[in-house]
């Protein structure tokens, strides 16, 4: 018998007993081509097999020839839509996710157009993340069809971050909907989002900028400094004297944006309260 036969015929799991130990174990030294080989088995199994399987890929995927990686990624493709319940398919998706930085382009496009497409959210997401690191202008068309299509959430930043300046635009209003006072007032992240966006289109919401400046002048100057737009000195020392806590950090974005010497030329008092 040889080593892929015993885990093909290995019997469930439904526990963290000395045989998930025996089948962990003997999974962990197997080389790509058993990988393929017993990929089927797995992926059809419970959820131990699956992860177990899932934990193995991750560790040594990086250490496999493109090759290899590409077998097992077609493999898995294949298998997608034939697996009978959302939680198999859930763990084929990782197991796709995973290889994807091994693999070759081709497969990597297709994997991206295919979550982009899917019908499940956590796709979706995967390849948002991953078009984060990995952007290409062809993706400009897909994704302002999946934004138009789920108006995901999780899709904002990819959109701020990497969608050209006429597509910000032309989708404010749906994009700023997603920046509601209530949840920017205790949700941080979300706050240097909507800054981020502002930054990204700057010269063309005056108003808007009109108004964050006297409401929020933290974010303001904040967008300034990431547009690389100065702000008048005086105002400038005026917000560093009535908001103390901002002292930790504005004293380096002044910086950023070359203000001190402007400051100083003026003889603005920086130590009086």
């Amino acid at each position: 018998m040889t080593i892929t036969d015993f885990i093909r015929n290995f019997p469930e799991i439904k526990e963290k007993n000395d045989k998930y130990y025996l089948f962990l174990g003997i999974i962990s030294g197997l080389n790509s081509s058993e990988v393929l080989d017993i990929l089927d088995r797995c992926l059809t199994r419970n959820i131990f097999k699956r992860k177990i399987l899932i934990n193995k890929i991750a560790m040594t995927a990086s250490t496999w020839k493109k090759a290899d990686n590409d077998a097992l990624f077609e493999k898995v493709y294949s298998m997608f839509s034939l697996l009978d319940s959302y939680f198999k398919k859930e763990s084929a998706s990782i197991i796709l996710t995973t290889l994807c930085p091994y693999v070759s382009v081709s497969n990597q496009n297709k994997l991206l157009h295919y979550f982009l497409q899917s019908g499940y959210k956590n796709n979706r997401k995967r390849a948002y993340t991953h078009l984060q690191t990995s952007w290409s202008p062809e993706y400009q068309g897909i994704i302002e069809k999946t934004w138009q299509t789920y108006n995901d959430e999780e899709i904002i930043n990819l959109l701020v971050a990497k969608m050209p300046k006429d597509f910000l635009l032309k989708n404010f209003d749906e994009i700023s909907s997603h920046f509601e006072e209530k949840d920017i007032d205790y949700n941080f992240y979300l706050k240097i989002l909507r800054n981020k966006f502002y930054a990204r289109i700057v010269d063309d919401i005056s108003s808007e900028l009109k108004k964050l400046k006297n409401k929020d002048p933290i974010s303001f100057i904040f967008i300034m400094k990431d547009c690389g737009k100065k702000i008048d000195p005086s105002w400038a020392m005026e917000i560093y004297k009535k908001i103390p806590q901002s002292r930790k950090y504005l004293p380096r974005w002044y910086a950023d944006m070359g203000l001190w010497k402007d400051i100083l030329k003026k003889n603005l008092n920086i130590f009086r309260d």
